[in-house]
């Protein structure tokens, strides 16, 4: 899914407490004998979700139980898998101390001392401080304690001695022991949402360009990237700019493009077990913050050469592309000058880009395998053209 380093977030209780968990996958919790307060599991939870961490942590396409680890991710150097993180006594983290889980997530380190592949994003979740960091543990010490034995990792040598997490953990994570730092000069509002993107939330790893080292290009900050075959878009306010901050809302809570398709690829795991149970000050807050980020658009990485004609572009359409454009099929955007506007904003050259290399549901040239990528760039132009055309 990403690269191999980041590698696609009391009292006893006598009588149950009404906390929704049961929505999406996750599990019904158990109250009875929990030493945490009703408002530090109900935090927890709402943290958990904040994160995605059901997502990871929920081997969901073999029905798996809810957080008992066992999903499968594949990279160039190997496989990983997530592991179990129930309250299970053997094989969760049932007998982890609150000090082993502060450490494991904030600075990504096992109780037995062995170094965690930032696939596990404990760089982003540094951002949360120790006490969210223990709401979150109280809210996993009540949910259903499953033995499952955690799969073997499948690391390529040399990438499965541990030990090399070293250098990278000297060059790129975050020592210091403070959590999110809250910029003076903004307001309450965009720092809450600085701090839901740049921590729990750790949109950074899908939305923007990686180095080979697997962590964000500064330069390309949020500005998009390619995931497992899927365009994650420019979310700075350039790629947001034909988007007022309910259409973002509409797109975590309704699991609605702005192009009216559904979400596809692993933002459709994010939206439904993650975003859509954000509250609107929260949603309103992601939004607010990410349409003040300013970074530029990575370069292309097909080659553009516009050597073919509007008309030619015009005869590819009305031949290739029109039976899932003018019909919306897959989602497929229609010509609607809006919509049009708003892909727009994520750059001609990105469109391109898409176009050629495919996203998703659609495939690269739209099946066109025969055609030239400067034959579709002209499709595109010819598409851009028609809306332009419109009042």
């Amino acid at each position: 899914m990403l690269s191999i380093f980041i590698w696609h977030a009391g009292q006893a209780l006598a009588n149950p407490i009404n906390i929704v968990a049961s929505e999406s996958g996750y599990p019904k919790l158990h109250l009875a004998t929990s030493k945490h307060s009703a408002k530090q599991i109900k935090h927890g939870e709402y943290l958990v979700k904040m994160a995605d961490c059901f997502t990871c942590h929920t081997n969901e396409s073999e029905h798996g139980k809810a957080f008992a680890g066992g999903l499968k991710i594949d990279t160039p150097f190997g496989s990983l898998y997530a592991p179990n993180i129930t309250p299970d006594k053997t094989t969760g983290i049932g007998n982890w101390s609150d000090q082993d889980f502060v450490k494991a997530v904030r600075e990504g380190i096992a109780p037995n001392g062995s170094y965690y592949y930032p696939v596990f994003p404990y760089n982003y979740f540094n951002k949360m401080s120790k006490q969210d960091i223990l709401d979150i543990k109280a809210y996993l010490d009540v949910i259903p304690a499953v033995q499952q034995q955690n799969h073997k990792q499948e690391m390529n040598w040399p990438f499965n001695y541990r030990i090399l997490q070293i250098g990278w953990r000297l060059l790129f994570f975050t020592f210091n022991k403070e959590s999110f730092k809250v910029d003076v000069r903004a307001s309450k509002l965009r720092n809450r949402g600085a701090f839901i993107v740049e921590g729990p939330g750790h949109c950074a790893l899908c939305h923007s360009k990686l180095n080979y080292f697997g962590v964000p290009e500064t330069a390309h900050y949020l500005a998009g990237a390619f995931v497992e075959g899927y365009y994650a878009p420019n979310i700075t306010s350039q790629g947001l700019h034909h988007l007022a901050n309910k259409d973002v809302a509409n797109i975590f809570l309704r699991n609605e493009k702005p192009t009216h398709a559904q979400l596809g690829g692993p933002m459709q795991g994010v939206e439904h077990n993650s975003l859509r149970y954000l509250n609107q000050y929260d949603i309103s807050a992601i939004a607010d913050y990410l349409k003040s980020v300013r970074s530029s658009p990575p370069k292309v990485e097909v080659a553009l050469n516009r050597n073919f004609s509007i008309e030619e572009g015009k005869k590819l359409y009305q031949s290739n592309c029109k039976m899932c454009h003018a019909n919306q099929i897959m989602g497929a955007p229609n010509t609607d000058k809006h919509i049009w506007d708003v892909l727009l904003d994520q750059g001609r050259n990105k469109l391109y880009e898409v176009a050629i290399r495919g996203s998703g549901d659609m495939p690269a040239k739209g099946g066109c395998d025969a055609c030239a990528n400067g034959r579709v760039q002209a499709a595109v132009d010819y598409m851009i053209d028609m809306t332009r055309k419109q009042k």
